[in-house]
């Protein structure tokens, strides 16, 4: 078995399409193809389903597919090792981002760069908390900015700092004063983000406890998507306070902190809580200890950022 055939198979599995796994790997369609073929030979089981396109992985494939990442991962690990005993830290790191934790991960990537120059980044953004999550544990990322939780017992989370919520509108909203409270909320033409992410669900609890109730007029999905929505004048939008721009009457908009209580939302850095630790994941953890100013770890996900427990 191949190092080789296995990063072909995991690259099929994520492009769900033969071509563009060929051309991910820099190799031709009947090359990556035979070496799959190869590979389910040896361990005797079919791993694709295969039509006149591809058609996902059979149950077997699925299973392989959890080794196969875990294996790759290992092998970048191992060189990383080597790397590290040489005390020169090279390779890709590579984070994920959500919106509001941009800001963030760019200071945690300059303080790791400066430990480790020869270090290469590719940081995915505009990914949800889950999709994070997600690429951690599929070994797709080494390390990510998100909004953590207490059911995540495999991910490890230093927090890094907490963002506010915002209410911001068109500058022609002149009855938006400097401040909302929570009671207010409900009175306005809101914008808020979907139900199923984090920061919605933070405000949500909030509100409940408060006993206030929102019925906004538009969800969506994204910070951007909410700002957009804010600058037509037509609605007003919560969105965190890193995401407005420090100019924001000069772009157009009106900003109010919401408060009755401040509504904080926790940003981490998150990494595989699996043990032995990569020298990426430790290089990018003690990057962000240094930026939080700790000497350990928080369990971020245990933390209410608004009181309680």
């Amino acid at each position: 078995m191949l190092l080789t055939q296995l990063e072909y198979f995991v690259a099929v599995a994520r492009e769900e399409h033969f071509g563009r796994a060929a051309a991910a790997s820099f190799v031709s369609a009947s090359a990556l193809s035979e070496s799959i073929r190869k590979l389910e030979a040896e361990l005797g089981v079919p791993l694709v389903r295969r039509g006149r396109a591809y058609q996902g992985l059979t149950a077997e494939g699925e299973r392989v597919l959890i080794w196969a990442r875990r294996m790759i991962a290992d092998h970048r690990a191992l060189k990383d090792e080597v790397e590290g005993a040489r005390d020169r830290l090279g390779g890709t790191v590579r984070i994920g981002v959500i919106p509001s934790g941009v800001a963030h991960g760019a200071r945690v990537l300059a303080t790791l760069c400066a430990s480790h120059p020869d270090l290469r980044v590719r940081l995915v953004t505009g990914l949800t908390s889950e999709q994070v999550v997600a690429g951690l544990r599929s070994f797709d990322l080494d390390a990510g900015l998100l909004h953590p939780s207490a059911a995540e017992d495999d991910i490890r989370h230093i927090l890094v700092d907490s963002d506010r919520l915002v209410v911001v509108g068109n500058v022609g909203h002149t009855d938006l004063g400097g401040t909302v409270t929570l009671a207010e909320l409900a009175d306005l033409d809101l914008c808020v983000l979907e139900p199923g992410m984090r920061a919605r669900r933070i405000l949500d609890d909030v509100l409940q406890e408060q006993g206030v109730w929102l019925r906004p007029h538009v969800e969506a999905d994204s910070v951007e998507a909410l700002m957009a929505l804010a600058r037509t004048g037509e609605w007003m939008s919560v969105v965190p306070r890193s995401a407005v721009p420090r100019i924001a009457a000069h772009v157009g908009l009106r900003v109010a902190d919401i408060i009755g209580p401040v509504v904080k939302i926790p940003i981490a850095l998150a990494t595989l809580g699996e043990e032995p630790r990569p020298p990426l994941s430790l290089a990018v953890d003690a990057a962000a200890r240094r930026l939080a100013g700790v000497d350990g770890a928080t369990d971020a996900g245990l933390v209410n950022p608004n009181g309680g427990s």
